[in-house]
């Protein structure tokens, strides 16, 4: 009677371990993509994104010198946007523009590419 129940046990413990490693979440892929300002003058822009895993945006602005390039790490699926001072002005207001057309929609295959700002 001790080995049935020391087997149940055993059992148990495996069908929970089994459906714990099952339900776990992978790790969202990270894409290292590169925005260039091909511009002659320097800009600002605005970039808003929308990743996949994540329920609010994430939001940047940054003045961009003539020809400088800066590394963004985003989640593989995230929609990046240009956003004008309307959009801004909308997402500040707690408002979302995602379904607005996106600059980018970041692909594992984006990885390591540069892509000019307009």
């Amino acid at each position: 009677m001790r080995t049935t129940l020391f087997r149940n046990i055993i059992m148990a413990f495996g069908l929970l371990l089994s459906a714990e490693l099952y339900a776990q979440k992978t790790a969202p892929i990270k894409v290292t993509v590169y925005l260039k300002n091909t511009t002659l003058l320097p800009k600002k822009y605005s970039l808003i994104s929308y990743a996949p895993s994540e329920t609010g945006n994430g939001t940047v602005s940054k003045y961009f010198l003539p020809g400088q390039e800066q590394q963004f790490i985003f989640e593989a699926g995230t929609k990046v946007y240009l956003a004008s001072g309307k959009q801004v002005a909308t997402v500040m207001q707690g408002q979302s523009i995602a379904k607005d057309q996106p600059f980018l929609v970041v692909k594992k295959s984006d990885a390591g590419k540069t892509f000019s700002l307009k």
